[in-house]
């Protein structure tokens, strides 16, 4: 006749920062191959720092064209000697 009401549960607390980009670390390290798999977690470690997008890619972008440039050299300095 009565029926008793369920007693609500609590929604669950959302995850911090801080722990999230702590797991996020973790999967990163412990998943070093396959390559895609790495590439998501990197994906969501930037979501995070979403905030610091203005710095953090034109900071990457200088690395990323440095060590290319770098790397480069390398390579063509290896032919060269290659073909001397």
């Amino acid at each position: 006749m009565f029926r008793r009401q369920k007693a609500a549960t609590p929604p669950p607390e959302p995850e911090s920062t801080f722990r999230r980009q702590m797991n996020n670390i973790v999967e990163t390290q412990l998943t070093r191959f396959p390559f895609l798999v790495q590439m998501r977690a990197l994906w969501r470690q930037l979501q995070d720092e979403r905030e610091s997008w203005p710095i953090l890619l034109p900071v990457l972008l200088i690395l990323f064209i440095g060590f290319y440039r770098s790397e480069r050299a390398k390579v063509r300095a290896l032919i060269r000697d290659i073909q001397d």
